[in-house]
């Protein structure tokens, strides 16, 4: 990897048909962070992933990935998006939809040799190598998660981009998913969204809270006041028995 941080905004303006999404957003990323981004919904998290994928474009200020455009830099870089929009009828299995992430360095026709051992070696690595030839639709709600992280490592990147990797997962399957990241932050940089700081705040230093602007605080700063003015409300620090605000049960 280079020297360059791996992400930075400046001065980050973003509008969806002159409705303000992010004003004035900066952010610095070191090169081998683990960090969480929290916040209302529509309060710009997603936007803020596109933004560093190069999928958006600010009308203000400047995004850097690595030290360059943020499209330049895009192959670096391995998505997880929320949702995956699928046919339930369309037979397409487990290696088919991890081959997806090599499509940005293929050239034309079939996969490559090299392109099936990268998607092998991540379906491997995220514990769900058996599963090559199982259709998607058969999948757990967890494992389809771990195929998604799959399918964004088949690419090889140096940092990884998670959009709420553990929605509709039970609270097994997160917190092994949360052992995969903190392997995986062992070689690269990771972002991600969640609303779980009860397991996120145990492996991330630093959490980025968006809501139109953005601020970034120490883990160790998140707290009932700082929560409620984002969200409005009281917020689920702990999952089972402990909600900022209300005290212990």
């Amino acid at each position: 990897m280079s020297g360059a941080r791996a992400v930075e905004l400046e001065g980050v303006w973003f509008s969806y048909d002159g409705a303000p999404v992010l004003e004035s957003a900066d952010l610095s990323v070191e090169t081998g962070e683990l960090i969480c981004i929290i916040g209302p919904n529509g309060g710009g998290k997603t936007t803020l992933l596109k933004l560093i994928l190069g999928l958006l474009k600010p009308d203000k200020g400047t995004v850097r990935v690595f030290g360059k455009g943020a499209v330049s830099a895009r192959r670096r870089i391995g998505y997880s998006p929320q949702y995956v929009h699928h046919d339930p009828q369309f037979p397409v299995t487990v290696m088919d939809v991890v081959l997806m992430g090599r499509l940005e360095r293929r050239r034309a026709g079939p996969y490559s040799r090299e392109d099936r051992r990268a998607a092998s070696e991540a379906l491997d690595e995220v514990g769900i190598g058996g599963l090559s030839g199982r259709l998607f639709n058969s999948l757990s709600g967890g494992q389809r998660q771990r195929l998604l992280v799959a399918r964004a490592l088949a690419a090889r990147p140096d940092m990884l981009l998670l959009d709420e990797p553990t929605a509709n997962v039970d609270v097994v399957a997160e917190e092994r998913f949360y052992e995969l990241i903190e392997r995986l932050n062992e070689r690269m940089t990771i972002i991600m969204v969640s609303h779980d700081l009860g397991l996120v705040s145990r492996i991330v230093d630093r959490v980025v809270c968006v809501s139109r602007c953005l601020k970034v605080h120490p883990t160790s700063q998140i707290d009932a006041e700082l929560i409620r003015d984002m969200y409005g409300s009281d917020f689920c620090m702990v999952r089972h028995d402990h909600a900022l605000g209300q005290g212990e049960r």
